[in-house]
């Protein structure tokens, strides 16, 4: 191979590594949708932050989603003390789960169904596959028995949240090179969330948010509130 080869090679690697690189720090895509919200109660309705969802991944070279405790466990404290701030900030009437206690069954139920709901949403109101029941419109609900979470924490409110990172290792981002320069894609990792706020009287979504790549990386304390902020940035105030 001719030494301009190799520059040329040299250079192609380089801009492949930029162009992977710079897909890390894509700026985040925010979508809004409020359709659905009431009325706030203006006596100052009472919010309960249900605990979020959030884990961590690590993408293996074979491309395979290895679970990450010690991550997961800083980015849900970051993200946990982020949102108590934020509230705050906005003189929102906050009821938080205490860290000491064991969730009830309940609550654990409609976390899993907010998340399934949630990737619902995801795919058949903001994605292509539309459900031509809902006609457009905005109309999705975690069903009237939340209302016992309400009762239980004396909450009007609750919001749910769910996030996910999946950071590429080394021999990922090593094969995603290679294959670059192959002229085929593959995929070093990602990071996307969602928060909804639910009424604890009806079960309706009165309000969600999505954020995507570049919102922030929340182990890391600065980066969990950019995230915050993010995400619920458009939350209505009580």
């Amino acid at each position: 191979m001719s030494l301009r080869s190799r520059a040329n090679q040299r250079t192609l690697i380089c801009l492949i590594l930029i162009t992977l690189l710079a897909g890390c720090a894509t700026p985040s895509r925010t979508v809004k949708q409020i359709d659905r919200l009431d009325a706030v109660d203006e006596n100052n309705p009472k919010l309960l932050v249900m605990t979020p969802d959030v884990k961590y991944y690590l993408l293996t070279a074979g491309g395979v989603s290895q679970p990450h405790g010690d991550w997961t466990n800083a980015a849900r404290r970051n993200f946990e003390d982020a949102l108590v701030k934020f509230a705050r900030g906005r003189d929102t009437d906050l009821v938080m789960i205490p860290d000491d206690i064991n969730l009830g069954e309940t609550e654990i139920a409609y976390q899993k169904l907010y998340s399934a709901v949630g990737v619902t949403i995801l795919s058949h109101y903001y994605g292509a596959l539309k459900l031509p029941t809902k006609q457009g419109s905005f109309d999705w609900s975690l069903g009237s028995g939340v209302r016992e979470i309400g009762e239980k924490y004396e909450a009007d409110y609750a919001l749910f949240s769910y996030y996910r990172d999946y950071q590429a290792s080394g021999g990922r981002v090593a094969f995603a090179v290679l294959a670059a320069v192959a002229g085929v894609g593959m995929a070093t990792g990602s990071e996307s969330g969602f928060a909804a706020l639910v009424d604890l009287n009806t079960g309706d979504i009165v309000w969600f948010n999505v954020v995507s790549a570049g919102s922030g990386e929340l182990r890391d304390s600065d980066g969990a509130h950019a995230v915050v902020r993010q995400l619920f940035k458009d939350l209505p105030e009580s």
